[in-house]
């Protein structure tokens, strides 16, 4: 059975070579570096492809005048329309009703679903946050709605201590609920635990959003421990992976992070990485946020 990772990064462009501007410039990626045989990140290395991975930038603007928002970028990956298109505009961070009937409708959790496929979405959640979605106040990106809606399971504390979740800053450290106990478990150990989680679903979908908080809020020395993580999980992702079956997806629905001049979203291409089993086939069928779900239904249907 062919398998999909999507590891999404919120907010995570491909900006210029300019060390006062980006992030990627400052920090040693070895993981990325080995993948690809470059040093940096960015706008002039799209279009890079090895042996072993291929770097991207995708089109984020599709066309619309603005600066691309979260909820209609992340609608546009999850369904293959072109949300800002739908409203007239770039639309975020939340998506609202036109979008939420876009995700209950066209995502392709549910597409998956439906086909008897089994999906996962891997982000583990506090107590209190399910309570509040349970009760309707939950506050839910465009990717989690999208979850809810189709019915997947909204992981909790309890999945991330039997190693079948990720939280959302990756190792345990983090975990916002002092009182419950987890084991230790670092970041490279967390991205083993997804590709592990990855062998029994076709599609398994992790959403990774501090990067737009940090974006958003230009901490210079917290994007550079950002970029370490992410290098990092996606060592321990890769040392897991099955090569024969599967492939990993890192994608993004708009610039932000790379780019410190400004604390606003950027027009930069996203950030899309391939690896795995049948990375070269597809890599020429990914030219914008639209493009990303027919190309993983075709690749699952080979």
């Amino acid at each position: 059975m062919k398998r999909i990772i999507v590891i999404f990064l919120d907010g995570v462009g491909l900006g210029d070579a300019d060390p006062e501007a980006n992030p990627f410039m400052h920090v040693e990626l070895p993981t990325l570096s080995s993948l690809l045989g470059i040093s940096h990140l960015t706008r002039e290395a799209a279009g890079t492809v090895t042996g072993q991975a291929a770097l991207l930038g995708l089109d984020a603007q599709l066309s619309v005048s603005g600066l691309p928002q979260s909820a209609t970028g992340q609608t546009t990956i999850l369904t293959g329309r072109n949300a800002a298109a739908v409203l007239g505009e770039h639309y975020g961070p939340y998506p609202n009703p036109t979008l939420r009937d876009m995700l209950a409708q066209e995502s392709i959790f549910k597409e998956l679903l439906q086909a008897g496929r089994p999906v996962a979405y891997a982000n583990a959640y506090p107590v209190r946050f399910l309570d509040r979605v349970q009760r309707g106040k939950g506050r839910l990106s465009a990717n989690t709605q999208a979850a809810y809606l189709a019915g997947l399971k909204l992981r909790s504390g309890e999945d991330l201590r039997q190693g079948r979740a990720v939280s959302a800053l990756f190792s345990n450290d983090f975990w916002p609920e002092p009182d419950f106990s987890l084991p230790p478990l670092t970041v490279r150990q967390a991205g083993a635990q997804l590709a592990a989680l990855a062998r029994e679903h076709t599609l398994t979908f992790f959403e990774f959003w501090y990067s737009d908080l940090v974006g958003h809020r230009m901490e210079r020395e917290e994007a550079l421990k950002v970029l370490k993580m992410l290098d990092d999980f996606l060592a321990g992702v890769l040392e897991r992976l099955d090569y024969a079956n599967s492939l990993l997806m890192v994608v993004s629905d708009h610039g932000n992070f790379e780019d410190w001049t400004t604390s606003k979203h950027t027009t930069n291409p996203s950030l899309t990485l391939l690896a795995g089993a049948g990375f070269q086939q597809m890599t020429p069928h990914l030219h914008s946020l639209v493009d990303i779900k027919p190309a993983i239904l075709a690749y699952l249907s080979e």
